[in-house]
This record gives C-alpha cells, structure tokens and sequence, in this order.
C-alpha cells in the first residue's frame, strides 16, 4: 500500500507537510489575517492558452501526484470575504503544456472569524498530476479576487504501462537511477528507435540512435519511474525501467 501524504497548499506557496503536523495546522479553524491569503487586483495572462486573462492560481508540485480528497480555505479577512471565490475551472497537466479540463468548483463566502473552518471540496478519484490551475472566474462581489488554502491528500503518482518481455535483445541503461544523463547501449542500432515514457504513458522523448550508446538528457524531467522502450529494424520491442531522481 502507498503511504499517504498530505499537502497544503497555500495562494502562493506549495507546502509538503508531514501529517503530525498537518494536522495540527489544518484540520480546524482558518486565520482571518491578511497575510494567510492570496489577493489578485490585476488580471493576467493564464498559462493555459485556452482561458482568457483573469485571476487564476497555479501549482506545480514538483513531482507526479495522484490526487484524492481536498478541502478548501476561501478568502477569510473580516470585512472583505466578498473577495472570496464564488466559481473557480480546474484544470490539470502533467508536462505544463498540454492542459485539461477537470470540472468547476463553487465556495461558500468565508465568515471573516478565527472560526472558519472552510469546506469539503471534491474527491479528484486519484487523478494523475502535476501542475494544478485553478482560474477564477467570480467572487461573492468584491473588487479583488482572495482565497486561502487548499489541502490535498495525495499519493506518489505512477501509471503502469506495460513491460515488453525482452525475448529477442537486450539493451543496457546506465547509470539508473540517474540524475541529469543516462546512456543507452544497443549492440545492433542501425534503424533502432528509442521511446522515453513519463510516469502517466506519455512519450516525452524520441531518440533515433546513430551508435552503439546514446546518451538521453533528462536533467528537466522530474523524479519519477520512467519508461525506456526501444524498437529494432524489424519492429521488435523491449522495454526497461529508468528511475529519475532530482
């Protein structure tokens, strides 16, 4: 069984929170200071380029996570809880490119106390991420658009693709675990082609080799288990795990 973890995630700042201490941070009462918030006055360019400028918040967790259970913390400040989200499109990517549409989530007006305790939000069903993007698209009628915090339990993300049973070649990885390089070794190359796979099955990298080892730059990638298939002049395939560690 994967451990769970916690993270609370703050307007601006992505916490990973151990859960002894989470707990005692998050599961109860929401300061109604200022400074525990995030304010946007000015709209600005989104970076999904399918959303138009607005007032939107975006995390990059730094890793794959899979998402489960949240809660949000909307904009709490006495006096000005009119800022706070009303409807908010989630949107979720695993590179930063390419996005998708989650769905839309409406907040309550937070109630300006020490006492807000902010609301359930939904269950994301172990979607696979790494950046979320959250726009918001009305507040409870403020002049400005606040929120507070988001927690999210979490899973360490992988999505299994399938392993080729290697029956016809073998071909080397090292060194693996890797960090910024590895090198690929293929006695027979002429014509071969190799596959690099992120964690979600997504080929992230082609490579077409020209010698008996390649050398395949990954110091951008994040950490994660990664997939290595090559395929012969004749179509045949094989395929090895590469574990990325930053």
């Amino acid at each position: 069984m994967k451990k769970l973890q916690n993270l609370l995630l703050s307007g601006l700042v992505l916490f990973a929170i151990p859960f002894s201490s989470f707990a005692q941070q998050c599961e109860g009462a929401h300061s109604s200071s200022q400074d525990d918030s995030w304010l946007s006055c000015v709209e600005t360019e989104n970076p999904n380029p399918d959303r138009s400028e607005g007032h939107w918040i975006l995390y990059d967790f730094g890793n794959y996570y899979e998402l489960n259970e949240s809660h949000f913390w909307n904009y709490n400040v006495f006096g000005e809880t009119d800022r706070g989200v009303a409807n908010m499109v989630v949107d979720w990517s695993v590179d930063g490119v390419t996005w998708n549409w989650w769905g839309d989530i409406n907040l309550e007006e937070a109630s300006g106390t020490d006492t807000y305790f902010g609301e359930p939000g939904p269950n994301f069903g172990g979607l696979v991420v790494r950046y979320l993007l959250l726009s918001i698209t009305s507040n409870h009628g403020g002049n400005c658009y606040g929120f507070s915090e988001l927690k999210l339990d979490v899973n360490p993300g992988v999505v299994d693709i399938e392993e080729v049973s290697v029956a016809t070649f073998e071909f080397g990885i090292h060194p693996n675990p890797a960090k910024d390089q590895t090198t690929i070794q293929i006695e027979d190359f002429n014509g071969s082609t190799v596959n690099l796979y992120n964690p979600v099955g997504q080929i992230v990298a082609t490579y077409h080799p020209s010698n008996v080892t390649t050398k395949l730059d990954i110091k951008t990638l994040a950490s994660g288990s990664y997939m290595v298939e090559v395929i012969d002049a004749s179509g045949v395939k094989a395929a090895k795990r590469l574990n990325v560690i930053q």
